[in-house]
């Protein structure tokens, strides 16, 4: 297995079929139909870029690496991380998930991500691994903007302090309110 970082408009068009393949086998996400509803897509944040696990030239693994610009109590920082992880049924249970995750964080250390979250769904067993990376469930409701510019509540987000590790303990100690930022959806 070989890991590597692609930025978002580095990405050609056969690496995007692989990922657009396997987003549809994992999560049953159609890339085209979505890239022409005219709502959008639910979550809509921009990715920086992909991480990829790559079998000889076949991509089976991929971990979407986010930054944005935010603020928390009057501190302005970089919030962003991983998120839709995707490992290919038939690569699972040999530890191309984790690999992802941990290749994921320091990609985002790398481009400057002071503080990471993701979200996971209430019932999904992966949040065991995101804990022994770190990761610590946030005790209330995160915010983000929809697709169709409505402010949302997400519960399940995890919090990892990554370069402001203080201001991720603020965060998780604290009731103020978090925010994914200003523009369009969370990961």
């Amino acid at each position: 297995m070989e890991l590597k970082f692609i930025f978002k408009n580095d990405v050609t068009k056969s690496q995007q079929y692989m990922i657009d393949s396997l987003n549809k086998v994992c999560f049953g996400i159609d890339e085209a139909i979505l890239k022409n509803q005219s709502e959008g897509h639910y979550f809509g944040a921009e990715e920086a870029g992909v991480c990829v696990a790559m079998d000889d030239r076949k991509i089976v693994g991929i971990a979407y690496v986010y930054k944005r610009l935010t603020h928390y109590d009057g501190d302005e920082f970089y919030i962003g991380g991983i998120g839709g992880l995707a490992v290919a049924p038939e690569y699972r249970g040999k530890g191309y998930a984790r690999k992802l995750v941990e290749s994921g964080l320091k990609m985002s250390y790398e481009i400057g991500v002071d503080v990471a979250c993701l979200f996971i769904d209430e019932g999904e067993t992966i949040y065991q691994l995101y804990e022994k990376l770190g990761y610590v469930f946030l005790k209330r409701d995160a915010y983000y903007i929809d697709s169709l510019g409505k402010e949302r509540t997400r519960d399940g987000v995890m919090i990892l302090g990554l370069r402001k590790k203080e201001l991720a303990e603020k965060i998780l100690s604290t009731n103020d309110k978090f925010h994914y930022g200003n523009d369009e959806g969370c990961w």
